[in-house]
């Protein structure tokens, strides 16, 4: 058996795909929502960014949908 350790402590980042490319920093929208005090942490504004782009996508659809076709 080979001795293997992994060093996990640098990737604690809510958004693990920042970490994974070397960008372990919290993305500039997430950062914005904390430091004015609209969210309270990362993992908060991730939920909320991501129910932005679900909403915007639920509208989008319904949009094309009514006027489009």
């Amino acid at each position: 058996m080979s001795n293997i350790e992994f060093e996990n402590d640098q990737f604690q980042s809510q958004f693990k795909s920042r970490a994974v490319f070397g960008q372990p920093q919290t993305p500039g929208m997430a950062a914005w929502l904390v430091r004015k005090g609209i969210i309270k942490d990362e993992a908060s504004a991730s939920k909320i960014l991501n129910g932005v782009v679900i909403f915007n996508f639920v509208l989008a659809a319904f949009l094309i949908y009514y006027f489009v076709l």
